[in-house]
């Protein structure tokens, strides 16, 4: 008897706690962009160390380089650089397991996809 309380004791914790675990945030990790060939370059690479790089050279006079971290936050991936003043897509929600990364800032609406 003490030892079937013990092992669905066990079983219990060992479910309540795989429960809370974010299994999804592998599907984010990889690099993001329009297309490999695209003139804009815009692209994304989401690290599983959980740092970022982002790049849109999409308007010369403005063109965005970043790094820094990302965390998630519920279903969002917020990246996080403090050291920079430009503004950019710092909000990314992800559709298709992970296949598509979108954001919107403003009236500007990115879709990029994974190249890898």
């Amino acid at each position: 008897m003490k030892s079937t309380t013990k092992f669905l004791t066990a079983f219990l914790a060992i479910v309540l706690m795989s429960s809370f675990t974010d299994k999804h945030t592998v599907e984010y990790i990889g690099t993001y962009g329009v297309c490999a060939s695209d003139p804009s370059q815009i692209k994304l690479t989401i690290n599983p160390d959980h740092t970022f790089y982002y790049q849109d050279l999409s308007i010369k006079a403005n063109q965005i380089i970043v790094e820094g971290n990302w965390m998630l936050n519920g279903k969002k991936v917020v990246l996080d650089d403090n050291s920079t003043t430009n503004k950019f897509h710092n909000v990314w929600t992800f559709a298709e397991n992970g296949q598509v990364a979108k954001s919107r800032k403003g009236l500007a609406f990115y879709r990029l996809t994974k190249l890898d």
